[in-house]
């Protein structure tokens, strides 16, 4: 039997006319998808390039506001001769009527104590509010007999424009707004109206970690002798009361508080470890969601607080005093004596290491 392959030629003219419209419907129906398919991926390129600029502008904003911030605190702050304060002390002067309005008493505050004098109290010169905002409205220094207008920025009320930084809660996820934070965004490149670009802001909010208790143990460990861990309990408090503040620590302080036996606090072992109060749930092995806690402890505690022993009325450092009370002509002595029969370096002879 002849057997060959069927070609075209083969077919009737009829057949050859239909085979040749399926083959263009079919490559119209490709083309269309490859169509589809290179928009469809255009329109993801472009929406993943405008989600990366947003985000690569939104950290650029963070960044210049967080220079901002940390130039302002150290030009109004850094001195020796400066004092901080919240705004919420004025609310609690009764020479000072103005009280802060709802967002603003977290503000922090900066007073130049170089013309301080205790016949005058109000001679304090005030600097600034380190928050976000224009320089005219932050810097202004009101003459001492005027010495509510200090307060006028914070006791005016929060503009609808104001960014609520931080939202306050109680332990119970309650909204309380007088511990929330507002502050003024500040426009980064004025645009025109016609600029068809989108503003960039940035706003920032200085809070005092000084006002806050330390949540970080500072007694001595039980290497050291008694002596030395009596000196330590008297130049500075080793801890907290744990107890008064609640969420995590919650049934699990044991009084008196003391780290070494750590039998009674077995968590204290490991409080070093912890580098902010958010690590307080996962120390006290606590099984319950302490997010809200958290908020609602966020103007109260810290930890490893520090500070510098600074004249703000003379300016340089003070004499520290504390080691009075442990030294007896050995520097670093561990043989230290109890503070009432010391009899050299500040009682007696033989001062071997008195400040010329």
């Amino acid at each position: 039997m002849n057997s060959r392959s069927l070609e075209m030629t083969d077919l009737p003219p009829r057949h050859r006319r239909g085979f040749a419209l399926v083959v263009t419907l079919c490559l119209m129906v490709l083309l269309t998808v490859i169509a589809v398919g290179l928009l469809t991926m255009s329109a993801s390129t472009t929406r993943a390039t405008s989600s990366e600029q947003t985000q690569a502008a939104a950290r650029a904003n963070a960044k210049i506001g967080l220079m901002l911030a940390l130039s302002e605190l150290q030009k109004a702050a850094g001195p020796d001769q400066r004092i901080t304060s919240q705004a919420d002390i004025f609310s609690k002067t009764p020479a000072v009527p103005a009280t802060p309005s709802e967002g603003r008493s977290r503000w922090l505050g900066v007073w130049n104590t170089s013309g301080y004098s205790p016949k005058t109290p109000d001679t304090k010169t005030f600097v600034r509010w380190l928050v976000s905002s224009d320089e005219s409205a932050t810097a202004t220094t009101p003459p001492p007999t005027t010495a509510v207008t200090n307060l006028l920025n914070a006791s005016t009320a929060a503009a609808a424009t104001d960014v609520e930084i931080f939202k306050a809660v109680d332990a119970n996820g309650t909204p309380v707004p007088a511990n929330s934070v507002k502050v003024p965004k500040v426009e980064i490149r004025p645009s025109a109206s016609t600029d068809p670009k989108p503003k960039n802001y940035y706003a920032y909010w200085v809070e005092d970690e000084g006002v806050k208790a330390d949540l970080g143990w500072k007694e001595s460990d039980s290497s050291n002798t008694a002596e030395r861990q009596q000196a330590a309990r008297l130049s500075a408090a080793p801890g907290v009361d744990y107890g008064v503040f609640n969420g995590p620590f919650t049934s699990q302080v044991v009084y008196p508080i003391t780290k070494n036996p750590s039998t009674t606090n077995p968590w204290l072992a490991n409080i070093d470890k912890a580098l902010s109060p958010a690590d307080m749930p996962l120390l006290m092995s606590s099984g319950t969601n302490q997010s809200n806690w958290l908020k609602s402890v966020r103007h109260d505690v810290t930890l490893g607080s520090r500070g510098v022993m600074a004249d703000v009325k003379k300016g340089g450092l003070r004499r520290d005093l504390s080691l009075a009370f442990e030294m007896d002509g050995k520097a670093e002595s561990p043989n230290t004596t109890n503070f009432n029969t010391q009899t050299t370096e500040f009682v007696g002879n033989g001062d071997t290491y008195s400040a010329p």
